[in-house]
C-alpha cells in the first residue's frame, strides 16, 4: 500500500544458526505482529543454515502520528543437549537494534466560510460566519483555530479542536453592519484556518 491506516508491513525474520550444533523447534516471538512461537522454515537449522519466517502488522492512526512503527522480535531455538539459544532481531546480525519502518506525513486542513445575515441586513444587523474547518491530511491536527480580522476573532476555537484524518469541526464568529459597508453594497471577509501535526509543524488555509 501506501502506508496508510490499514496497510500492512510485512515483516521476514531471518534466523541463522550461528553455532556448531544443530537447532531444531526454531520460532519467532514477535509481539507487534501477535507472533507467539511463529514457526521458522526449516524449523531445523544445522550450523551455518538459514530459515525465514514472516508476519503482518497493521498500520493505525497512533502510528502515523508518531511517524513510523518500531519493532522487535526474539528467535529461539533447542540444542540437542535440550538448552535453548535466542537473540533479539536487529538490522543485521550482530547488533539488536529495532526495526524502524518510516511513516510519510502528510498533514492538511481546508477551511470553508458561509456567511448568514440577520434580520434585513440595515446598520446594526449582524451577520453571522461559520467557519467549517476539514482535516485533509493522514495525520491528526490538534489546537486547530480560525482567525478572522473583521470579527476580530483571534484564535478562535475549533469544535473539536482535535480533528483526526477526514474529521470536520465547526466555529461561528458574528459581524456588525455598518454604514460604510451599505454604501460598499457589501462586506467582504477572508479567515485563516491553522492547526497543529504531531512534529509540532503547522498546517494553515484560507477560507473560500
Amino acid at each position: 500500500g501506501t502506508g496508510a491506516v490499514g496497510d500492512q508491513i510485512t515483516y521476514t525474520f531471518t534466523v541463522s544458526n550461528t553455532g556448531n550444533v544443530s537447532l531444531s523447534g526454531v520460532v519467532v516471538n514477535d509481539a507487534l505482529t501477535g507472533s507467539v512461537n511463529l514457526a521458522v522454515t526449516p524449523a531445523v537449522l544445522a550450523p551455518g543454515d538459514t530459515g525465514t519466517a514472516t508476519a503482518a502488522y497493521t498500520i493505525t492512526q497512533s502510528d502515523l502520528n508518531t511517524g513510523n512503527v518500531t519493532n522487535t522480535a526474539t528467535a529461539t531455538g533447542t540444542a540437542p543437549d535440550a538448552s535453548t539459544v535466542s537473540d533479539t532481531s536487529g538490522t543485521a546480525q550482530g547488533n539488536d537494534d529495532p526495526t524502524q519502518t518510516p511513516l510519510t506525513q502528510t498533514p492538511g486542513i481546508a477551511v470553508v466560510k458561509t456567511a448568514a445575515v440577520g434580520g434585513t441586513g440595515a446598520v446594526g444587523d449582524q451577520i453571522t460566519y461559520t467557519f467549517t474547518v476539514s482535516n485533509t491530511g493522514n495525520v491528526s491536527l490538534s489546537g486547530v483555530v480560525v482567525n478572522d480580522a473583521l470579527t476580530g476573532s483571534v484564535n478562535l476555537a475549533v469544535t473539536p479542536a482535535v480533528l483526526a484524518p477526514g474529521d470536520t469541526g465547526t466555529a461561528t464568529a458574528a459581524y456588525t453592519i455598518t454604514q460604510s459597508d451599505l454604501n460598499t453594497g457589501n462586506v467582504t471577509n477572508t479567515a485563516t484556518a491553522t492547526g497543529t501535526a504531531p512534529d509540532a509543524s503547522t498546517v494553515s488555509d484560507t477560507s473560500g
